[in-house]
This record gives structure tokens, C-alpha cells and sequence, in this order.
């Protein structure tokens, strides 16, 4: 026998209502986030991975009912190996109906997992891990809302130029400028941590920049700090080391590089916090 027609019959006005109720639900409790696609720069056909960091273009607003009304999921904040983790966890709600609308035009038609979503309440970062396609399941035959979980996201590298400043100016925290200067003709190793200039560094020279890595076999000197103009032609010379190159024709690279505190043990080897010199009291001076 067949199933009740009057139940479980597909009725296009009534799936609209469903619809229009879920739209409605979401935008009197759900809040305002910013749906942020990701763009694989070098997409590994194996694995479905990006080879290269991956890249946001664009972000654009969109409402989202939020599950976990009594806070974040997950593990919270804990301490590991490496250090402290923030491992918070979120699901979310959207209507299929206002996703289509917003990003149709970009050939999205569902969320996707590895995209981002900013939550700007609390200023964070999630990045998508599963998106739910059938719950609830096909009420009058129908799917009117995906379900999201997301975690907090992890930064590693990715390009943000979004138009959204809060965004881009989050990871702008992790990312420092660096010139790369290709040098000719010289003598000399340029140190880490010291001070390099053009000019007369006691006279007030204001071509300044400080030495973060020295490549002696490719004369190329990663500089960060710069004031002034570095000019070809002109003597690079280091303030403790006293080497000096000519800046060749090549010119001047901006350069871009993701920082972490945690591994910057540069204090430590300019500092005299350990003195390296000491022998081994155990090997009766041979080593």
C-alpha cells in the first residue's frame, strides 16, 4: 500500500513555506558572519590538497543560525607540546535557499569544506571541516538547511585580500615585511641581528635595515626595519661586522614571510645568553 498522498506528497508551495520559515528563523536568532570561499593555488589532483598556500579573494555576509547557544565546543584551551592550543568548535546553521542566492553567481552552490567563515563577535576564524547535506532529512522531500561544523582555524600562510579589513588585518599580526637586497662585489659576513647601512651610519645615515639572513653563495641579504631607500650602486655596510658588498642592479624584493615567536631563537644566539666557546668538561679538552 501506498504511503498517505496527503503527508508525504511533494507540494511545491508548501516546500516554500519551509523555506521561508527556515530563512525567517535564521535571521531573527542566527547572526551576521562572512562566508570566505578559498581558492587553491596549486591543487594536488591526487589528494584534492593545495600545494601552494591557498588563497581568499573575497568574503560576503551571510546569516547563520549558531547551534552551540552556551559557547564553543571542543576542547577549549589546553596545553600541549608546542605550547598553548585554543581547539574551540562551532555548528552552524544556514538556509540553503540564502546560500544559493549569495554566491550562485560564484558557481558555489553548497558550503564547502576548507572554506573559512569569520565570526565577527568574536573576532575569530573558523574554517569549515563537514558540512551536513541532509539534516533534516528531506522534510517534504526536500533539503532547506545545511548544518556546518567548524573549528578554530589554523594560519598557515594563506593569502587574505578580501576587502574586509578586519579580516586581512588579522593575519597581518603573523605576516612581516622583509627587502631582499642582491649584492655585487665585497668582502665580509654580513651577522644576524646587526645593523646594515648606506652611507654614514654615525652621521645620522637614514638608509637603515636590520640583518634577519645572510646568504654568502648567493650574495643575497634578507633585511627587515628598512628606513630610507637602498640605492644601486651604493656600499651595504654591516655596523659590527663591517662587511661590504655594492648593491648590484638587480634591485630591491619585497618579500613576505609568516613569523612565529616561539621559534625566533635570535636573542638567543646575539645575546650572550649561553656562551657557545665552553668545551666539554667530560672530554678532558679535546672537544
Amino acid at each position: 500500500m501506498a504511503t498517505n498522498p496527503y503527508f508525504r506528497k511533494a507540494v511545491r508551495s508548501e516546500q516554500d513555506l519551509i523555506d521561508d520559515l527556515s530563512v525567517e528563523v535564521i535571521k531573527i536568532h542566527g547572526f551576521d558572519m562572512v562566508y570566505l570561499p578559498r581558492t587553491l593555488v596549486r591543487k594536488d589532483e591526487l589528494f584534492g590538497e593545495d600545494r601552494s598556500p591557498s588563497r581568499f579573494s573575497t568574503g560576503r555576509e551571510i546569516e547563520m543560525l549558531v547551534e552551540s547557544v552556551d559557547g564553543f565546543e571542543g576542547d577549549g584551551e589546553i596545553f600541549s607540546r608546542i605550547g598553548l592550543e585554543i581547539r574551540d568548535n562551532v555548528s552552524l546553521v544556514v538556509s540553503r535557499k540564502r546560500f544559493e542566492q549569495e554566491f550562485s553567481d560564484l558557481g558555489i552552490k553548497t558550503p564547502r569544506e576548507g572554506d573559512l567563515l569569520y565570526f565577527p563577535i568574536s573576532g575569530a576564524i573558523f574554517e569549515i571541516n563537514f558540512v551536513e547535506r541532509e539534516n533534516p532529512f528531506y522534510q517534504l522531500n526536500k533539503i532547506s538547511t545545511y548544518k556546518i561544523t567548524c573549528s578554530l582555524f589554523r594560519y598557515t600562510g594563506e593569502d587574505f585580500e578580501t576587502g574586509w579589513s578586519d579580516i586581512d588585518g588579522i593575519t597581518s599580526d603573523h605576516v612581516q615585511k622583509f627587502t631582499e637586497l642582491v649584492l655585487g662585489s665585497g668582502s665580509g659576513n654580513y651577522r644576524e641581528g646587526e645593523y646594515v647601512y648606506q652611507g654614514s651610519l654615525y652621521a645620522g645615515a637614514t638608509i637603515v635595515g636590520k640583518v634577519e639572513e645572510w646568504s654568502s653563495s648567493t650574495n643575497t641579504l634578507l633585511i627587515s626595519g628598512v628606513t630610507g631607500t637602498f640605492q644601486a650602486g651604493v656600499s651595504v655596510v654591516g655596523n659590527t661586522s663591517n662587511a661590504t658588498y655594492t648593491l648590484g642592479t638587480a634591485g630591491i624584493t619585497n618579500v613576505s614571510a609568516i613569523t612565529d615567536v616561539i621559534t625566533n631563537n635570535l636573542d638567543f644566539e646575539i645575546g650572550n645568553l649561553i656562551d657557545f666557546t665552553d668545551r666539554d668538561p667530560f672530554s678532558e679538552g679535546d672537544l
